[in-house]
């Protein structure tokens, strides 16, 4: 239920479920509730929040691989006050349907295209027709106008993503999983992209709540769309004049040294995009960091991928804040183990959990700088649902009844490799580091070196078996 009654708690044992700020989640450390923006928020805005974790739940914080803001250790009674209390601050909340995109989008001028409009069509009509009452729970758009934030390794059912075809504006329409996975369906013009959007999810909607974008194929979605996509290898007026090469596709331009850090987004306003290690901070500390952004006049900031908070401002405001959030313990630069590690909140925060995944995130981040060079993300999930990084991770590590499970090039759902004693944990990723420092060729990073050793060599070497 909602505004105010009986809150409507959501079991963490089932997968497809999200918590939210009207129904919260069960979990180790007591209900979790999740908000999410549609534009940015200032400074004391997040304080604010920071002082309602404090006071309703357990004082700790999650900034999400999506960019949601979670609050934990709520009680029943707690969490309606906190959704009152939320609703009070007047922020601009996401609700129903989840559509994403750049937290830059419409101030980074590096985008192909500002994608504030087709997103507002996209919500208005999704409104309108209750779609997200009619979809399956977790259920998301992304619209990529491109630029500086790279939304390509987030899963989407439905993507649409900004291109150049010689001079002109097309939307690519992709459908599934990450970018690089993704069924990719043609192209859009500007003015049929939200509608073929919608199209699509009231499609699915039909098909039942438990369907999703993967499970449409390239002829049902010619159909639906009904004529509107485009395929430039088939267009006369794609090729040269001799009629032989198509116009290359040019693609929204992405950071590929990864969100954290200093970002240009036009003359004169900068991004300073931080995260706190791991995705977790006291609220306390993250209200100390926006007090101190606010005293640098900086106004503007927005949750983001990868746990990011992108605070925007002047060159050395950015400058100023991020010196100070990297002495305070958060991830500024893409050079930080941290940020190659993906883990979740783990034993005994989740329920689910049967391994502490942030202790042996500080760990790795300690003993395997060498290897966590940023070429690769590690996995540390506490169970097999795999919640921080539901696609395909080059080293996974999962806790289980039966052990440490080890899948390489893949899902922690995934049948493992190999199971380990969880107490062996520790040794088992400084065997990683070590064979990686004796192993590795000059020049050669650490996803290269571990593609070249196959799965068998590195399975061997976990298990201490190399001879």
């Amino acid at each position: 239920m909602s505004a105010f009654g009986p809150v409507d708690v959501q079991p963490f044992t089932r997968r497809g479920v999200c918590p939210a700020l009207s129904a919260p989640m069960q979990t180790g450390d007591g209900l979790l509730s999740r908000i999410a923006f549609t534009d940015s928020i200032s400074p004391s805005d997040l304080e604010a929040l920071c002082a309602l974790a404090i006071e309703h739940g357990n004082g700790l914080i999650d900034i999400t691989a999506r960019g949601g803001l979670q609050f934990r250790g709520l009680t029943a009674e707690s969490a309606e006050a906190l959704e009152r209390d939320v609703l009070a601050l007047d922020l601009p909340l996401r609700q129903g349907l989840t559509v994403e995109t750049s937290p830059l989008t419409g101030i980074d001028q590096t985008e192909l295209a500002d994608t504030r409009d087709i997103i507002s069509r996209i919500c208005g009509r999704a409104d309108a027709l209750q779609l997200h009452e009619k979809l399956a729970a977790k259920m998301s758009v992304i619209v990529d106008g491109g630029g500086l934030m790279d939304m390509g390794d987030l899963l989407a059912d439905i993507r649409l993503k900004a291109v150049r075809v010689g001079g002109d504006m097309f939307w690519q329409l992709m459908l599934g999983g990450s970018e690089d996975k993704a069924l990719q369906a043609g192209l859009l013009r500007t003015e049929h992209a939200a509608d073929s959007v919608i199209d699509l999810l009231m499609c699915l909607a039909e098909r039942g709540c438990d369907t999703r974008g993967r499970d449409l194929d390239i002829e049902q979605v010619g159909a639906v769309c009904a004529g509107q996509l485009l395929d430039v290898r088939r267009w006369p007026e794609s090729s040269d004049k001799g009629g032989n090469a198509p116009y290359p596709i040019t693609v929204a331009r992405h950071n590929s040294a990864g969100p954290y850090g200093l970002m240009r987004l036009s003359d004169d306003v900068f991004a300073a995009a931080l995260a706190p290690a791991f995705g977790q901070i006291p609220a306390d500390s993250l209200s100390a960091l926006c007090r101190f952004a606010s005293a640098l006049e900086i106004q503007r900031l927005r949750p983001g991928p990868a746990h990011a908070l992108f605070f925007t401002g002047s060159d050395n405001a950015c400058r100023a804040l991020l010196d100070h959030a990297r002495d305070a313990g958060f991830v500024t630069g893409a050079d930080d183990p941290r940020s190659a590690i993906a883990v979740c909140a783990g034993k005994p925060a989740c329920a689910s959990a049967f391994i502490s995944t942030r202790d042996l995130a500080e760990h790795a981040a300690t003993d395997c700088v060498s290897l966590l060079d940023g070429s690769f993300t590690l996995h540390l999930s506490g169970c097999g649902k795999g919640c921080a990084h539901p696609s395909p991770a080059t080293l996974a590590f999962a806790g289980s009844s039966e052990g440490l499970a080890f899948t390489h090039s893949g899902r922690v759902s995934d049948t493992p490799q190999a199971v380990l004693p969880l107490a062996d944990r520790k040794a088992v990723l400084s065997r990683l580091a070590r064979l990686y420092e004796k192993e590795h060729k000059p020049g050669e990073n650490a996803r290269t070196l571990l593609a070249r050793l196959g799965k068998e060599r590195i399975v061997a070497a976990l298990r201490q078996d190399t001879r």
